[in-house]
C-alpha cells in the first residue's frame, strides 16, 4: 500500500530532489525513488532481514503552448515472491495538465483514496481495506480527471463502463479532509452470478506546529461482506526525531475481521531524505484463520530509506 500522509510527504520530499537527466526545449526527465530494508521480528521470535519494497521512478514532461503540459510517469518496485527477485511495474500514466482547465490522466495507478488513510503514519502498518480491485479501489487502469479550486480538490475516476469513482478534498488552515467513493457493479459474485461492490474512505488530519493528530474511517462491500474500519493517529516531530501511534478498530461480517491494531514508532533522520526508525505493531482479530493462526500478533520492525 501507499498509503500514509507522512510517507507520501517524505516521498515526494526525495522526488522533488530526483536527478533531472534531460532537459532541452521544455522538456525534462527525471530519476528518483528509494532504497528501502528492514529487520522483522515476529512472535515466534523468528528474525528476518528483508529488502522493504526499493522502488524507482522515471517522469517526463513537456510544456507545450498555452499553459498546457503533457506528462509521464512510470514507477518499478521490488518484491521478493517465493524466495524469487521480481521487479513490476508499480505504476504508470501519462496525462495532460492545464493551469485553467484541470489534469486529466490516463494509465495504471491508486485513486485519490490511497492518501486518504490520515490517521497511518506509520513505515510498516496500517489498516486499509478500502484498496481492492473488486470494488475499484486498487491500483487499476483508469481515466481520472482532476481540478483544484482554491484549497479544494475534485477527482473523478473511470476504470470500466461499470466501475468509477469520486472524491475529494479541501486544506484550510492546517486541517485537510478529503473522502473517496468507488463503486462496481455488474461483478461476479460467489452466492449470486452479479453483485455491486463499493467503498468509501473519509479522512481528516489537523497539524498545529509540530503535532499532527488524524483520523479515518473506511467501509467496504464487496460479494455482499461489509468490513469497515475506524482509526486515529498522532505524529510528533522533534528536531530530527518523530515519535507516533496509531489505533484501529476493525468490524466485520467475518470474525477474523473483527479486531484491532495498535502501531508506536518513531524515527530519525540521519542526513538529508535519510531515514530509519523502529515500529512495534500489536494486531488482534477475535478468530485465527489459516494464514493467520495466532489471534493476537506482535511484531517489531526496524529499518531504514534512502530517498533520491
Amino acid at each position: 500500500m501507499k498509503k500514509t500522509i507522512l510517507a507520501t510527504a517524505i516521498l515526494l520530499a526525495g522526488a522533488a530532489n530526483a536527478a533531472e537527466v534531460y532537459n532541452n526545449e521544455g522538456t525534462t526527465v527525471s530519476l528518483g525513488g528509494s532504497f528501502r530494508g528492514h529487520v522483522v521480528i515476529d512472535n515466534s521470535d523468528k528474525v528476518n532481514f528483508e529488502d522493504a519494497g526499493s522502488r524507482f521512478d522515471i517522469k517526463a514532461a513537456k510544456e507545450l503552448d498555452n499553459g498546457l503540459k503533457a506528462f509521464g510517469q512510470m514507477e518499478i518496485k521490488y518484491k521478493d515472491v517465493d524466495s524469487l527477485d521480481t521487479l513490476y511495474v508499480n505504476n504508470a500514466f501519462l496525462g495532460l495538465e492545464h493551469d485553467v482547465y484541470g489534469k486529466a490522466t490516463l494509465g495504471k495507478k491508486l485513486g485519490l483514496g490511497d492518501d486518504l488513510v490520515m490517521n497511518d503514519f506509520s513505515y510498516e502498518s496500517g489498516v486499509y481495506n478500502f484498496q481492492t480491485n473488486a470494488a475499484g479501489s486498487g491500483t487499476e487502469d483508469q481515466l481520472e480527471y482532476s481540478k483544484t479550486f482554491g484549497g479544494a480538490k475534485v477527482v473523478v475516476g473511470l476504470i470500466n463502463q461499470d466501475t468509477y469513482a469520486i472524491g475529494g478534498t479541501y486544506d484550510v488552515a492546517g486541517l485537510s479532509l478529503g473522502v473517496a467513493y468507488t463503486i462496481a457493479n455488474d461483478q461476479e459474485g460467489t452466492a449470486t452470478p452479479l453483485v455491486d461492490n463499493s467503498s468509501i474512505i473519509v479522512g481528516a488530519q489537523y497539524a498545529l506546529d509540530a503535532l499532527t493528530l488524524g483520523v479515518q474511517y473506511q467501509a467496504l462491500d464487496v460479494d455482499n461482506a461489509d468490513t469497515s474500519a475506524y482509526g486515529i493517529g498522532a505524529h510528533y516531530a522533534l528536531g530530527q526525531v518523530g515519535v507516533y501511534a496509531m489505533y484501529d478498530i476493525l468490524d466485520g461480517d467475518a470474525k477474523s475481521d473483527e479486531g484491532s491494531e495498535l502501531v508506536v514508532g518513531a524515527d530519525y533522520e540521519i542526513a538529508k531524505d535519510v531515514k530509519t526508525y523502529v515500529e512495534f505493531n500489536s494486531s488482534d482479530r477475535d478468530e485465527a484463520t489459516a494464514d493467520r493462526k495466532d489471534k493476537t500478533e506482535d511484531t517489531l520492525w526496524v529499518g531504514a530509506r534512502v530517498y533520491f
